[in-house]
Formats: structure tokens, C-alpha cells, sequence
């Protein structure tokens, strides 16, 4: 019973650590937007900032964490830990090696790396973009250590610390713009947002010195855990290509769209949309991995496996049906409410909300296929994420650029493709997965329903609260998204609780065990 609760505590923080991150970094684009909203200076900084990490997510992405706890804790369920920090250290070694060439290379190229990911910009965009990417490069190191790292603190039981590196990050952005704002231009945003990265290392150093983590910088190349986790990361990292590449062609297609504003529109609403969407399906995908990898080394505990990844799978979407139900139909009066003052008006307020729209769309696949990923990857399983991950990538190229291009609908087409190509990703995997374990049971199709018919109640609820007239002022453009949205999600859980869905049993169980102890 302590486990559980400690695990419930843990998940607790780190949902709770995360959604504040990316709050604070919903405010962090709050504050950019109303200094520059779709103008040059932003266009120009958000294909720069989108660059080294395109790099980092296709050179090694989550293949880095993935490929990395799986075999890192086969050395500790056996006891060896000085085998385990021999491995962490060639592979933390290796990573950093790999980074630093692509960082070198990057900045040595970065004026037609900007001229073929952003063709259709103007000569003086893609100039100042090539600038402000010589700057930002280096968070590409910083981001695969910290990867790195994280995952030796997530296998020790340390959860806390990694899921506060990005609010630290975020912090910074956030004072940087109220103090300095735009005083030192955009090329002041990109150093602090350098800065920002390093942070999200240093701050992981003193949760490792707590857990005696010893670092050596050398390198084993004939290390057993080395060559399992290099042979691992490459289907991985191939399947890991479907958000690079589609951020790729997105950005290539959007800057010919709306006179090169498309881009900046398409990164405002995908920051808002993985901020709630990201939020449930990473905290609880990177606290079950550990433990999946561990229930998948060994062959008596599929029960427990099946187990864990069906409650995972069913608390994710239960928490993401109703957040795409508001997202759908509060898209405008959402980016009224975050965006829309300074720089940021009611065209760019028309744009961002088509692009909002059609990717909630692929909020369900979304997360489905992050949860789906990691049971494959706890298996050491990564060739079949890969396969699917291909058809899927060329499934988003193909659709982006005949929406777009065949069908002329313009901004609408580019996150359509995408949602498309993440619901089918999804749905393949889930089949595959299905086929092994009883995840997809009667049961959990039962309960699905059961939050099928609650989520309808929340519609309708939703458009009877959205008939009335909220006003134009800040308060206004508040209750205008709250109000619907509460009265939504009060109704969806009401009836939730009633039909005794699985995720609501849960959470009464709980707080049922949690009332006798505190009563006695």
C-alpha cells in the first residue's frame, strides 16, 4: 500500500510540476506574442529556435531515453550498478560527441539549412534566421545530456527533478521577457533562451551527486549494454521521425502560406495544443516505463505488464476527451484569451485558431501512440514502432502537401495531415499490441464507451453555455472559455462517476482509503 501511494504521490508531482512548466511556458509565448506576433522578427526566430531541434529529435530524439532505461535497468534488477554507470558513462559520452559534430556542422551550414526549411520566406527573414540559429545551436548538447541524465535519475526512483527542469527553463524565459522585453531585440530572446537550455542540465546535477552518480569521461565501445542500446535506438530513432519530419514540411509548406505568417501561427497553436495534450501523456508514459521495462525482463509478470499499461492507456484517455472536446469547440475564445493583445491581433487570432482546430483533432492518437511506443520500447522491442512510424510519416508528407497544395486549404491542411497520420499511427499500433496482450479487452471497451456517452453530455452542455454573451475585456475573454468549459467537465465527470467508469473508481477508492487512515 506504501508503493501505491508513493507512485500516486510521484505521478501527482510530476503532473502537477509539469502542467506548471507548461503554463509558464504557455506564458513564456503569452509575453513573445504580444512583443511580436507574426511579424519578421518572429517568423525569423521560431524557424531558428524549431532547427537545432529538429537536428536533436532526428539524429536521436526519444531514441536517447528509450533505448537507454531499458538496459541501464536490466543491470540493476541483477544488482550490477557498477556495470550500469559504466554503461551510462560510455553512452553519456557518446551522445555528447555525436552532438557536438551535428552543433559544429549546423552552424557551419545554417544558411541553407534555412534557405530549404524556410523557401518561402523573404531574403531578410531568412538572413536574420540564419543568425539566430548560430546562437541557439548549442541547445541540441544540452538538451540530448539532459535526456541522458534524466533517465538515470528516472531509474532510480528520482522523478521530481526531471520533471522540474523545463519550469526552471521556462522561468527564465518568462523573467527575461518582463525585464528586458524587447530592449535588446531579438537576438537577446535567443541567447536567454540558450541560456534557458543549460539550465535544464545543471539543474539534474544535484539530484545525481544525492544518488552517488559518478561520472568518467571514457568511452567502451565493446561495452555489452552499449551495443544493445546503439542496436535498440535505431528503430527507435526512426520511429521517432514522424514529429521532425512533419514539423519539417509544415514549416517548408507555411512559409509560402499568408505571406510567411503561417509559421509563426502554426507554432503558437502546436505549443498550446502539446501543453495539454503533453502534459498527462508524458508524466504518466515516463513514470510507467520504468516499471513496464522491468514487468517485460521478465516472463512471469505479463499479467502485471497488461496491468499497468491498460490503466495508463484508459486514465490518459479519460483525462484527453474532454480537453479535445474544449479544444475543439473554444478554439477562437482560447487564443482571444492567451494571445490576443500587443503585437497579436484579431488576423493572427483567425489564423492560429484554424491550425488549433485541426490539430485537436489528433490529440487521442497523440497520446495513444506515446503510451503505445513505450510498451513496444520496454519490450526492446523498437522495430515495430519504426515500420509503423514510416508509413506514417509518408502517409503526413503526402496528405500535407495535397491538402495544401492540391486541395488549396492553405494553413487547415498542415495540422489535418498531421492529426490524420497520428490517429492512424495510433490505431496500427494499438491492433498490434492488442493481438500480444488483453489490453483492449471487453472491459476497457465498455469503459471507453462509458466516456463516450459522457463526453456527449459534455457538448451539449458546452453549447448551452456558449450562447451567452460574455463581453470583449479581459474578464469577458476569461469567462468566455471557463465558464463552458467548467460547466463541461463538471457534467462529463458527474456522469462519468455515475456510470462507474474505471478511472473514477479509482480515484474514489483512493480517496476512500486515504479518509479511514486519516480518520484513525
Amino acid at each position: 500500500m506504501n508503493g501505491v501511494k508513493k507512485t500516486i504521490k510521484t505521478a501527482g508531482f510530476m503532473i502537477a510540476a509539469t502542467l506548471l512548466a507548461k503554463f509558464m511556458g504557455m506564458y513564456r509565448d503569452i509575453l513573445f506574442a504580444a512583443l511580436y506576433g507574426t511579424g519578421d522578427a518572429a517568423i525569423a526566430y521560431q524557424t531558428a529556435s524549431r532547427i537545432p531541434l529538429l537536428f536533436f529529435d532526428i539524429a536521436l530524439g526519444s531514441a536517447i531515453s528509450s533505448s537507454f532505461i531499458p538496459v541501464f535497468n536490466e543491470y540493476l534488477s541483477r544488482g550490477e550498478k557498477e556495470k550500469a554507470t559504466e554503461f551510462s558513462n560510455s553512452f553519456l559520452n557518446i551522445i555528447f560527441l555525436i552532438t557536438a559534430l551535428i552543433c559544429a556542422i549546423g552552424v557551419i551550414f545554417r544558411g541553407p539549412i534555412v534557405g530549404l526549411l524556410g523557401s518561402g520566406l523573404a531574403s531578410d527573414v531568412k538572413m536574420l534566421s540564419s543568425q539566430l540559429v548560430s546562437i541557439m545551436f548549442p541547445s541540441m548538447i544540452f538538451t540530448a545530456l539532459a535526456y541522458s541524465l534524466t533517465g538515470v535519475l528516472q531509474s532510480y526512483g528520482e522523478f521530481n527533478a526531471p520533471a522540474a527542469i523545463s519550469l526552471v527553463s521556462n522561468g527564465i524565459m518568462v523573467v527575461y521577457l518582463i525585464v528586458a522585453k524587447d530592449s535588446l531585440g531579438i537576438f537577446g530572446v535567443s541567447v536567454a533562451m540558450l541560456i534557458a537550455w543549460a539550465f535544464q542540465l545543471i539543474v539534474l546535477i544535484p539530484s545525481l551527486i544525492k544518488k552517488k552518480y559518478t561520472y568518467r569521461p571514457k568511452i567502451n565501445f565493446k561495452n555489452e549494454g552499449l551495443l544493445k542500446a546503439l542496436k535498440l535506438a535505431v528503430p527507435i530513432l526512426v520511429s521517432s521521425w514522424v514529429q521532425p519530419i512533419n514539423t519539417m514540411v509544415n514549416m517548408f509548406l507555411a512559409s509560402f502560406l499568408n505571406g510567411g505568417q503561417a509559421v509563426s501561427a502554426l507554432e503558437y497553436a502546436n505549443k498550446l495544443y502539446i501543453i495539454f495534450v503533453g502534459v498527462l501523456t508524458y508524466a504518466v508514459s515516463n513514470l510507467i516505463f520504468p516499471s513496464i521495462s522491468r514487468f517485460a525482463a521478465d516472463k512471469n509478470k505479463s499479467k502485471e505488464f497488461t496491468q499497468v499499461l491498460k490503466t495508463a492507456i484508459g486514465s490518459v484517455l479519460f483525462v484527453l476527451v474532454p480537453i479535445m472536446i474544449v479544444f475543439l469547440m473554444k478554439r477562437v475564445e482560447i487564443i482571444r484569451f492567451v494571445y490576443e493583445r500587443g503585437a497579436f491581433g484579431k488576423e493572427q487570432t483567425e489564423l492560429t485558431s484554424v491550425a488549433l482546430f485541426w490539430y485537436s483533432f489528433g490529440m487521442l492518437g497523440y497520446g495513444l501512440q506515446e503510451m503505445l511506443n513505450k510498451a513496444f520500447y520496454a519490450e526492446q522491442n523498437g522495430k515495430t514502432p519504426m515500420r509503423v512510424s514510416v508509413v506514417g510519416i509518408l502517409l503526413n508528407i503526402s496528405l500535407s502537401f495535397a491538402l495544401v497544395r492540391g486541395f488549396n486549404m492553405g494553413i487547415a491542411g498542415l495540422p489535418l495531415a498531421a492529426s490524420v497520420a497520428s490517429v492512424f499511427m495510433a490505431l496500427v499500433l494499438a491492433v498490434l499490441l492488442g493481438r500480444k496482450y488483453k489490453i483492449f479487452d471487453r472491459g476497457f471497451l465498455l469503459n471507453l464507451l462509458k466516456v463516450i456517452v459522457s463526453a456527449a453530455l459534455m457538448i451539449s452542455v458546452v453549447l448551452a453555455t456558449s450562447v451567452i454573451g460574455y463581453g470583449d475585456g479581459f474578464l469577458g475573454k476569461l469567462l468566455a472559455v471557463s465558464i463552458p468549459s467548467a460547466a463541461g467537465f463538471v457534467a462529463y465527470i458527474i456522469l462519468a462517476a455515475i456510470l462507474k467508469t474505471d478511472e473514477t473508481k479509482m480515484f474514489f477508492d483512493i480517496f476512500k482509503k486515504r479518509s479511514v487512515k486519516d480518520g484513525q
